[in-house]
């Protein structure tokens, strides 16, 4: 059985390789999102379950972007709870680049991820999503 690090190590990988097939499988069923302050378009309404999460909402905002990749650069294991600190690497439609830095906390429940907050720079991101 893998630790909560080893998990979410592995979960962030297959995200940033877009494998979604594997990162599905270390997501609980009904893995929640809470929403992040002025950065969806659901705004104060919580993701809940893997097809809202993954094949509803992730899509619709990442199709805001030229690009928008992820850079994990620490883990820090907190028991129950993940820690991972790292930046959003930012293209807007229009071309122009942006940095956003984050704070991702990812909650572990028998070996699966059940819930996923995060802290990330809010406005940056709008900046990013309104230059179309």
């Amino acid at each position: 059985m893998k630790s909560n690090l080893e998990l979410v190590k592995q979960f962030c990988k297959h995200f940033a390789a877009k494998d979604k097939e594997s990162y599905l499988k270390l997501c609980d069923d009904n893995i929640v999102w809470p929403s992040t302050t002025n950065m969806e378009e659901t705004e104060g309404a919580a993701c809940v379950g893997k097809k809202q999460m993954f094949d509803e909402r992730l899509p619709r905002f990442f199709s805001s972007f030229k690009r928008f990749e992820t850079v994990y650069e620490e883990f820090l294991d907190a028991g129950d709870s993940i820690v991972v600190v790292g930046k959003y690497r930012i293209t807007s439609k229009t071309g122009k680049d942006f940095q956003s830095p984050f704070a991702q906390i990812y909650t572990i429940k028998n070996s699966k991820i059940v819930k996923f907050r995060q802290y990330a720079d809010s406005a940056t991101i709008q900046c990013a999503r309104m230059l179309q």
